[in-house]
């Protein structure tokens, strides 16, 4: 049996990089266990150890999502780990196909290839999946309580797919409305990370409405990392959506606010200012949920705390602070 931690516990494991050796220990076990020839095991390994991501040395928000959820609704954050191992497998998985269907300078492609950098995607994804296998060894979780982290782990991709084709398909167009912009970043972000908070939950062996309203705090934790995203990227010459002119707030707000074809940079100054403000109103929205979802947890104070850490925010974007 485990024993019931407070959010406390988790912080100090975060602090003390037990959670992420931890990760990383599953992610290795993973791929050690994964019907692959060297080459791709090794391919996959050089992937995952990219600056930032887990075996890099970075516990990723994309890991950290199912840990605190799994925490916060069951005090227990080690049986997530399995989902923890899913989520950051999925988002390597989802991250390399966007750079290779943008153009965006990706190491994978640069090294080896866009046909072998898709397959290694596609790997990943279905190491993702095995990764949420039941396992005799998560204390003694039931084998729903993995269908359905599994579950919700396909459900987020397919709405993610969808946002992401309208982001392909629209891009170049006339200016989306906001609405339509922010409805499109829901799709491709708050699916994704949608699923990884709902597995986190299903790990923790939730209640269904629980674990609904937990994949609630999911779809606006996307919605706040898209934002964050779309306006470092439109003041970011190495990145391809001012070319392609996607359809992201800053720069359809810019678009259409613009005189000429193209926004200047007061234009696109403003863009980036619209995209701050409904992110941090998202914010605001998100934690009303948190506040929400911790109220039905067996230690609210402790919930808040962990779920709070899923809020920390990036830095801001340099011509926003000049403002």
């Amino acid at each position: 049996m485990l024993t019931r931690v407070s959010g406390h516990d988790l912080i100090q494991a975060i602090a003390d990089a037990e959670a992420l050796h931890a990760v990383q220990e599953e992610i290795r076990t993973a791929l050690a266990s994964a019907p692959w020839p060297d080459a791709l095991r090794a391919l996959a390994t050089e992937t995952l150890s990219e600056p930032g991501r887990i075996l890099g040395g970075r516990l990723t928000p994309w890991a950290l999502m199912p840990l605190c959820c799994c925490a916060a609704v069951s005090g227990h954050w080690r049986q997530a780990l399995p989902a923890a191992t899913a989520a950051e497998l999925y988002s390597a998985a989802l991250e390399l196909l966007d750079d290779l269907e943008d153009g965006d300078p990706c190491a994978t492609v640069q090294r080896h290839g866009s046909p072998v950098a898709l397959n290694t995607s596609s790997a990943l994804l279905a190491l993702a999946h095995a990764a949420l296998q039941p396992s005799t060894d998560a204390a003694g979780l039931s084998e729903q309580a993995y269908r359905q982290a599994q579950d919700a782990l396909w459900a987020g991709l397919l709405v993610a797919t969808g946002g992401q084709h309208l982001d392909l398909a629209t891009a170049g167009t006339a200016p989306l409305s906001i609405d339509d912009c922010l409805g499109l970043a829901r799709r491709k972000s708050g699916g994704p990370t949608e699923a990884c908070c709902r597995m986190g939950a299903a790990l923790g062996a939730a209640d269904g409405a629980l674990v609904d309203r937990v994949g609630a705090l999911g779809r606006t934790l996307g919605l706040i990392g898209q934002l964050d995203n779309d306006l470092h990227d439109a003041l970011d010459e190495h990145k391809s959506d001012c070319a392609r002119r996607t359809q992201t707030v800053p720069l359809a707000f810019a678009r259409a606010g613009a005189a000429a074809t193209e926004p200047d940079a007061a234009a696109l100054l403003g863009g980036v200012q619209m995209a701050y403000a409904l992110m941090y109103a998202e914010r605001a929205r998100a934690e009303a949920i948190i506040q929400a979802v911790a109220e039905s947890c067996p230690d609210p104070e402790g919930a808040r705390m962990v779920l709070g850490l899923l809020l920390k925010p990036r830095a801001p974007a340099a011509p926003a602070e000049n403002a």
